[in-house]
């Protein structure tokens, strides 16, 4: 539930789910919970090679895990962040992204999209036309290598966003071309860059706002004293 309110309710339930079932824990083996499944008994393969048992839960996401998640959804074009997606929507774990399961999460976009009074896209243009930016090798399904191809390196992010965040889907359909071209000739170089800047700003413009309204409770309540 805490990860749902994440960037505005951004997230659909849908990849809020996948995220603690498969997104990869790069820091993982520092925590208690793969102490556990590090202990966990072995179990032998078809070929008689051991293989271990994890039991470790995947009901909460560590600071790290918290901060890994964080870096992937906020510059969505670097590999990291391509792979720790890909991975998350790879329901089936074959290495492919199939019509069927992009189809499985658009659905709950669209459901979104509506509740939301926004204009809904099929599920059939949307995809053809993230097809047309990442031009990938085979038509019928996408690999992880479509996505880190140097002319996907601004677009990679954009079916994903397409798929579970609704927010960025729509800014991404409603997109303003002066705008855009202003952010490719800002003094970023990533959008991780962009995002910590413009978030720091925002903070420190909360916290100025509330040092001023506390300096206006004070002399108010000074001026009562002496009156």
């Amino acid at each position: 539930e805490d990860l749902l309110k994440y960037g505005e309710h951004s997230l659909s339930h849908m990849i809020v789910d996948r995220i603690f079932d498969a997104a990869p824990r790069p820091f993982e083996g520092n925590d208690n919970a793969s102490s556990s499944a590090n202990n966990a008994p072995n179990s032998v393969d078809e070929n008689g090679n051991a293989v271990q048992k994890s039991t470790s839960t995947r009901d909460y996401l560590t600071y790290e895990d918290f901060i890994f998640f964080m870096l992937s959804e906020e510059d969505k074009a670097n590999e990291f962040s391509v792979r720790y997606w890909f991975t998350c929507v790879d329901v089936d774990g074959d290495d492919k992204l199939n019509n069927m399961e992009m189809r499985s999460f658009y659905a709950v976009q669209l459901h979104r999209m509506q509740c939301m009074g926004h204009e809904v896209v099929p599920f059939e243009d949307m995809l053809c036309q993230m097809m047309d930016m990442i031009k990938p090798a085979d038509t019928e399904c996408l690999v992880v290598e479509d996505f880190l191809g140097s002319h996907c390196s601004q677009v990679s992010g954009a079916i994903f966003d397409a798929l579970f965040n609704v927010n960025k889907y729509v800014m991404f359909e409603q997109r303003d071309p002066f705008l855009e071209r202003q952010k490719r000739e800002d003094e970023f170089d990533t959008d991780w860059d962009r995002f910590a800047c413009i978030d720091y700003n925002r903070l420190a413009m909360e916290e100025e706002q509330r040092e001023e309204e506390a300096m206006e409770v004070d002399w108010v309540n000074m001026d009562d004293y002496n009156a």
